[in-house]
């Protein structure tokens, strides 16, 4: 959908097309009329004949005029606009152009009246030129893929220009969802891995042949290797294992094997830029003597990893010089090695996961953001190429708060100065209409292109064209959510939810009523109305989170715990909730779609099932003497990274909450509703539980009762995995009395996170039984 700009730039432009024209500028069209032509090379590059296509195409649509396009084999117009390096292009400057300081990406564009000059790389440059010049000196924006800006002029005149643009990063990538599309991406300038880029938009710079990240079994699977030579994988407590292990980085023949296999894939796949040879997701590092020597020495496993990542790099060179070779900087190898430094193709990969986002990394007081600028800033001083992962997003509640806008700038300003070329802003990726998607994809490709602009001009923009007239309101809620987090205690990770305490009733209450007043001032416009609409999403969402357990009615139904009914207040905003997450085409509320496909079967249950609260029992009625609480009404964290909720033939209700065993939080948890128990009784508590176990021995997993105001738990469990039996088990785990700020808890059993596995594959959690004692 297209939109007139304001009127103020109307304005703008018509008033200063007359100053524009005395200081030597250039009248681009008017009247619907042009005595400009564009011209490109004859042998121009897939990007350059769309640019040319894209100028012709836009130009049309703000003035109404048709610009012809011809090649510079035909004699030169009287008036042109030459793009990228044509027969005309020297002359016409006065100088031979300088491509190599543009690079791929850079362009210049120049006034040299009565001509135009857009010069850039028949790569990307020439096209993204084109962009600027329409963008800049157009009016033209394009906020969101499906909503662009493009004005209505009487007459397009620019000023006299002679401005040159090179890029802060070789690859940039906004990784959301709105920006995989291809022509929006190239207008946006992101080249990176993921978006839809044609030969037309000057291709991408992306990961080849299949290694983008943890490539160590997919390059040397030990399916294929283990059995005849263990010593091609991690030595551990004394033995060889292919278990949550790596590879063996100083064994000659599996420098020899993996050298050999990322050459075969290079050579199917030689127009990628990256190809990662990288650690599988998890430690496990090798600790035989050899490697041991050189992490010791080096002071961080990130010795062995330089080590056998530079023996590859160089092989590679010798058949690929522009190959670079990735590698990650990650858990255990961030710390960067005393003495080894990468090879000049060789690029080490930093990921921001512990990080806190409340603010800029390199101003942060939070001691996981100090050390990770330590070890970036190690990095730094031993390579002038380096890959940032970054998170720009909240993983557990994609349509949540999430007030980060403090850091993006600061963040990307950071890396810049640290010799990032590669810049990948992990988003909300899977679906639409995420907390401020559209915002957040338009600000950071701008911050990626340049850092160091203004960056306030560029909200502003925003809000007035993405929201129109209901920009003011949106940008009242915006800003107080974004001081929520400007204190140093309050703490911003990428899974905290919105009931965190830095949020309150009162905020989201207040919010409520500014994103109705945009409603209300946009709703004849079915544009911005839609627009509206999905950005109000993250409240409606947190009050549904935040609302009080006690207004839930819950009835024992056969032993079973049930809610019997619900506030119409909730109900109407699980309505408006459902219907806009099927009006918004919203496939994930979280990057688990799993979490994502139960939550909206809880809240379409809970409307189907459940009555208002007039109609619900009474307090007395609702008392049992043993409830059963199914895992359908227990709260998982960090689902998809932590677990999942899976069907179960085994689980009494045919569905069990799976458990991973990379972690040992206390994940799964159910808050504890007065309201249900006898008071001052106590009652005990059990779990049906299954574990699957490994060869490894060592703690099961772990539940109990915390009780959040005392700070203390009530009882503890913690089986030995040798005293687990298959299938599912009644677990015997506390004796108390329930009362409010009490939560049970489960998670997998503790292990040594510094190279040490987990004695179990997963835990599954069918129930938990509460039964009155006295």
């Amino acid at each position: 959908m297209s939109r007139l700009c304001h009127a103020f730039f109307f304005l703008l432009t018509l008033t200063s097309s007359a100053v524009f024209a005395e200081e030597g500028g250039l009248s681009l069209a008017a009247n619907a009329a042009s005595q400009f032509t564009i011209v490109r090379p004859a042998d121009a590059s897939p990007s350059q004949v769309h640019a040319a296509e894209e100028l012709q195409r836009f130009t049309r649509e703000m003035t109404g005029a048709e610009l012809p396009i011809t090649a510079d084999d035909q004699p030169m117009p009287a008036k042109a606009i030459l793009l990228g390096v044509t027969r005309h292009t020297e002359t016409v400057l006065g100088e031979a152009p300088d491509l190599g300081k543009l690079d791929d990406d850079g362009f210049r564009i120049v006034t040299r009246p009565p001509h135009l000059l857009i010069i850039g790389s028949p790569i990307r440059g020439t096209l993204y030129g084109v962009y600027e010049l329409l963008e800049k000196y157009g009016g033209c924006r394009w906020y969101a893929k499906h909503h662009s800006s493009i004005p209505k002029l009487d007459s397009w005149t620019i000023p006299q220009i002679d401005e040159a643009q090179v890029p802060a990063f070789t690859m940039r990538e906004p990784f959301w969802w709105g920006m995989f599309e291809g022509d929006f991406a190239a207008r946006c300038k992101a080249n990176g891995n993921r978006p839809a880029l044609e030969e037309k938009h000057g291709g991408r710079i992306r990961f080849g042949a299949g290694l983008f990240v943890h490539t160590f079994y997919p390059l040397m699977p030990p399916s294929e290797f283990f059995a005849e030579h263990p010593e091609y994988y991690s030595e551990l407590d004394g033995k060889r294992t292919m278990e949550r292990a790596q590879l063996c980085l100083t064994n000659p023949d599996v420098v020899r094997i993996v050298t050999e296999r990322v050459l075969a894939r290079i050579r199917q796949d030689p127009q990628a830029r990256l190809f990662s040879v990288s650690q599988n997701d998890w430690g496990g590092w090798c600790q035989c003597p050899n490697c041991r020597e050189i992490d010791e020495r080096e002071g961080s496993p990130s010795g062995t990893m330089i080590h056998f990542v530079n023996q590859v790099a160089e092989a590679v060179e010798k058949e690929f010089p522009d190959a670079w070779i990735e590698t990650l900087a990650y858990q255990y190898t961030r710390h960067p090695p005393k003495t080894l430094k990468p090879r000049h193709n060789v690029v080490p990969r930093l990921c921001t996961i512990e990080c806190d986002f409340s603010a800029p990394l390199n101003v942060s007081t939070y001691e996981q953001n100090q050390k990770f600028v330590q070890d970036i800033e190690g990095w730094s001083a031993i390579t002038d190429k380096l890959y940032v992962w970054d998170y720009t997003t909240n993983f557990g509640h994609y349509v949540s708060p999430h007030p980060n806008f403090g850091c993006l700038q600061g963040n990307v300003q950071f890396f810049r100065d640290n010799h990032v070329v590669g810049l990948f802003e992990q988003g909300a990726y899977q679906a639409p209409h995420a907390e401020f998607a559209e915002l957040r994809a338009w600000i950071l490709a701008k911050l990626l292109w340049d850092p160091d602009q203004d960056v306030e001009p560029l909200y502003r923009d925003f809000f007035q064209g993405y929201y129109g007239p209901a920009a003011k309101p949106i940008r009242q809620y915006f800003d107080e959510l974004q001081a929520l987090v400007t204190p140093d205690e309050n703490v911003l990770r990428i899974w905290y939810p919105p009931t965190s305490p830095y949020y309150t009733d009162a905020f989201f209450d207040r919010a409520a009523k500014l994103w109705a007043e945009a409603e209300a001032l946009v709703k004849d416009d079915p544009a911005l109305s839609y627009n509206v609409r999905m950005s109000a999403l993250p409240v409606i969402y947190a009050q549904l989170e935040r609302w009080p357990a006690t207004t839930i009615a819950l009835e024992e139904r056969d032993g079973v715990l049930t809610p019997v009914g619900i506030a119409p207040e909730y109900g109407a905003l699980a309505r408006e909730f459902l219907a806009r997450i099927a009006e918004g085409k919203i496939t994930h509320i979280s990057e688990s779609h799993a979490r994502h496909t139960d939550y909206l079967a809880k809240l379409r249950k809970r409307l189907e099932d459940c009555p208002s609260t007039s109609q619900s029992p009474t307090v007395d009625e609702r008392r049992a003497d043993r409830l059963i609480i199914e895992d359908r009404m227990m709260n998982l964290g960090r689902p998809g990274e932590w677990g999942e909720r899976v069907p179960d033939d085994q689980a009494e209700d045919g569905f069990a909450i799976k458990l991973f065993n990379t972690h040992y939080e206390w994940c799964l948890q159910w808050q504890v509703n007065p309201t249900v128990f006898e008071p001052d009784a106590k009652y005990k508590l059990c779990m049906r539980v299954r574990v699957v176990k490994t060869e490894r021995e060592g703690s099961a997993f772990w539940a109990g009762v915390y009780d959040s105001a005392r700070k203390k738990g009530w009882g503890q469990a913690q089986p030995n995995t040798a005293a687990v039996q298959e299938g599912y088990q009644w677990y015997d785990v506390a004796t108390w009395m329930p009362e409010a700020n009490q939560y049970l808890w489960v998670g997998p059993g503790p292990f040594t996170k510094d190279g040490g596995q987990s004695a179990i594959e997963a835990v599954y959690v069918d129930r938990f039984e509460l039964t009155r004692v006295e």
